[in-house]
């Protein structure tokens, strides 16, 4: 089974509601035997300012770019 890494930025129109949906089609693909995931999740847009002061942090943007 192929393990597959993700990286997640909830926020403005994607956001908490969406990305759980998201985590349970991932662990479809898992419990049917397709694929794992490593998931690592960040911030962007409103909740990035109001954590980081910035629409995304360079931590998460250096993730997003890897």
């Amino acid at each position: 089974m192929a393990t597959h890494n993700l990286f997640m930025l909830p926020g403005d129109g994607i956001g908490p509601e969406v990305i759980g949906q998201v985590r349970r089609v991932l662990d479809w693909f898992k419990e049917n035997g397709i694929a794992t995931f490593n998931v690592d999740e960040g911030l962007v847009g409103g909740s990035a300012y109001d954590a980081h002061g910035a629409a995304i942090s360079d931590a998460d943007m250096d993730k997003a770019m890897a």
